[in-house]
């Protein structure tokens, strides 16, 4: 029996999204490789994954779309001991990251939510960083909190003070889009303001990978693609995400970026109708069907799924269960769909990224977000031959083995997400492009000179922040500017490190945005100690500045016309500088 979300409920806005893959350090690296077609599956260097036990799998095989560096983290910033992050799942590392990765592209500052009921739902993670401490035979006190899987969603609901419900979720591969049901379902009944959605995929031990193995669930090639000939078992992903959740009225009542709006979500299982580790087209079916329905919109809305896709004998009860969805709403398999062509595309971030497992479902709905930010639908990377068990003739759905654009403009775009579990737990997610809102008025600063705040731990970091601010100015004029900075002065943390760039239009910010990259001094800089640059500004504006500069926390709104500009996501993220961090003394050069 599904739990669904009902018709009547306030659509929930995504506000905020971080994501972090193999080849891929945020959403907007993500995308480009997607539009590339890449697949950032490779070859595990050795001693990536100790005690890999493949069984008749050749060990020069085995492949897998890892992340770089997945032992570093910037401890300091964080204010966490060096030895307590030894000890810390390298799980919990990537969600704290994330969350402040994606509270900045919500343009919310962490200490304005201290003490917030703030949600926090978080996927069960696997136990590899534990099960490497047992084969290592070492133990610590401090492995007490760093490898109990509650500390996935407790550890960010401890850094961050919020208050609100905690806990992590394991329904397996489909965890990562099951969370959402439980954030969708408070946010309506108003039990909290804000929900944080998370997940991280993290291997580093070789004990699950090598029972996948001979258990014939990992692909014996590594080369195998979702819905494709060579299908052969799933290629394993590392990364995670986090998605900030707000109900839609409140976020357009506070001026909140809206990436999206999630109109339904629903949970299942499929009993013994697929088998203890698989699941059946029958009860995929019923879960979309169903979830649609009681969201008050027709499967043949949605323009585009993106599948569960592993590339094993799962995608033909995948298609399978899509196409009875949709037969059971329609007279004939020849009707329209919303999608562009007249179809519904099918498609899977699983060929780019590899299952990120408990992750996977939450990379689904980023890719969802991506694609209606872009109007594009990316192609199945490495598809180049159709499963001939796949009979698609005369039905209204299509493999998306091409880019495909898919403006807005027509109809609203509604996308379809599923994500199934090894042990029979389903979940489907629709998501959609936002209600477009009127253009708000552009505010103006008092004066011509605009002050953008920019801070960091350390100068290290300030300075490579800074040239992330360079590249994000590309194609920003005079009017996008105001937002820009804007929300850089209120949508930031501000940190040890700062410096107070004045600037009245594009080319004077990257002038002085150029010079702290370069940690250099600029007639348009000012730092704490070296103000002089301030006589650019009115006189009410000086004392706050210098106060900014000195470490006060500062009020630029005043600084504002009324209404001042919209907040805007999308903006540059924390340059986190990771050190690595192992409990195992002789980690190999790879984890260094």
């Amino acid at each position: 029996m599904a739990v669904m979300s009902g018709h009547n409920g306030e659509p929930i806005a995504v506000i905020g999204f971080a994501c972090r893959t193999a080849g891929a350090e945020g959403p907007e690296d993500l995308w480009q490789r997607l539009t590339d077609g890449a697949r950032l599956i490779q070859p595990v260097p050795e001693g990536r994954v100790p005690s890999i036990d493949t069984g008749l799998v050749e060990a020069s095989h085995t492949q897998a779309a890892l992340v770089d560096d997945i032992a570093g983290f910037d401890a300091p910033f964080f204010g966490i001991s060096r030895r307590m992050t030894a000890w810390m799942d390298p799980h919990q590392r990537v969600l704290l990251e994330l969350t402040w990765h994606a509270l900045e592209d919500a343009a919310l500052v962490p200490e304005d939510l201290t003490g917030v009921p703030v949600g926090v739902f978080a996927s069960a993670p696997m136990a590899d960083y534990r099960e490497r401490m047992i084969h290592a035979n070492v133990v610590d006190s401090a492995a007490f909190s760093g490898t109990l899987n509650t500390f996935a969603a407790n550890r960010v609901s401890y850094q961050f003070d919020w208050t609100g419900p905690s806990y992590t979720i394991d329904s397996a591969c489909s965890s990562g889009l099951s969370v959402l049901a439980p954030a969708v379902q408070g946010l309506r009944s108003g039990e909290f303001p804000l929900a944080a959605v998370m997940a991280a995929n993290v291997t580093c031990n070789g004990f699950y990978t090598s029972t996948a193995y001979q258990a014939g669930a990992l692909s014996p090639t590594g080369e195998s693609v979702p819905f494709s000939a060579g299908r052969d078992g799933y290629v394993r992903g590392e990364g995670g995400a986090c998605l900030l959740l707000k109900r839609l009225d409140s976020a357009t009542r506070d001026g909140d970026p809206v990436h999206a709006v999630i109109r339904g979500i629903g949970i299942a299982h499929n009993g013994r109708a697929g088998g203890l580790t698989g699941s059946d087209a029958g009860s995929q079916t019923r879960l979309i069907r169903d979830t649609a329905q009681a969201t008050g919109v027709s499967v043949s809305s949605v323009g585009y799924m993106e599948a569960h896709g592993t590339g094993t004998v799962g995608d033909l009860a995948e298609i399978e269960g899509i196409a009875g969805a949709l037969y059971a709403e329609q007279d004939s398999s020849e009707s329209e769909l919303a999608g562009p062509e007249g179809k519904m595309w099918v498609g899977s971030v699983k060929s780019n990224i590899g299952h990120l497992e408990t992750a996977a479902g939450l990379l689904s709905v980023v890719k969802s977000l991506l694609i209606l930010r872009h109007g594009l639908i990316p192609p199945i990377a490495g598809l180049d031959r159709i499963d001939p068990a796949i009979k698609l003739d005369g039905m209204p759905l299509a493999l998306a083995d091409r880019s495909i654009p898919w403006p807005a403009g027509r109809a609203v775009r509604r996308i379809g997400v599923n994500s199934f579990g090894v042990g029979g737990a389903l979940a489907h997610a629709l998501v959609e492009e936002p209600p477009v809102t009127p253009p708000a008025s552009v505010g103006k600063p008092i004066g011509t000179t605009m002050c953008v705040p920019l801070s960091a731990g350390n100068r290290a970091a300030l300075c490579a922040l800074a040239a992330r601010h360079l590249d994000a100015l590309d194609g920003i004029g005079p009017l996008e500017l105001a937002s820009y900075v804007w929300t850089v002065q209120t949508g930031r943390a501000a940190l040890p490190e700062r410096r107070l760039l004045l600037a009245s239009d594009p080319h004077e910010l990257r002038s002085a945005l150029k010079a702290v990259a370069a940690d250099a001094p600029h007639d348009r800089v000012a730092a704490p100690g070296s103000s002089q640059a301030l006589y650019l500004l009115p006189d009410t504006v000086v004392k706050d500045a210098t106060d900014w500069l000195d470490g006060a926390r500062g009020d630029w709104r005043a600084h504002w016309a009324s209404p001042p500009p919209r907040r805007t996501g999308g903006l540059p993220r924390y340059p986190f500088q990771r050190r690595t961090h192992w409990f195992d003394a002789h980690a190999p050069a790879s984890l260094a």
